[in-house]
């Protein structure tokens, strides 16, 4: 809740954030998976997600009339 109300995150998008801090990216899933995973913060993967994302939403708009 903190998170999504403090106004130190104004503005702040596409982080991840564990125990109120920003997660540390890991390359390998530690025993307590803690952190998060590169590809998680990639640009290359979000801008795929939104695409294929949008394009689901497209396709169920279409058929769902």
């Amino acid at each position: 809740m903190l998170l999504a109300a403090s106004p130190l995150l104004d503005g702040v998008g596409g982080r991840y954030f564990e125990d109120c801090a920003e997660a540390a990216v890991v390359t390998e899933r530690p025993a307590d998976y803690s952190g998060v995973a590169a590809y998680a913060v990639d640009p290359g993967n979000a801008e795929r997600l939104w695409d294929v994302a949008s394009d689901l939403m497209t396709v169920g708009a279409t058929t769902n009339r």
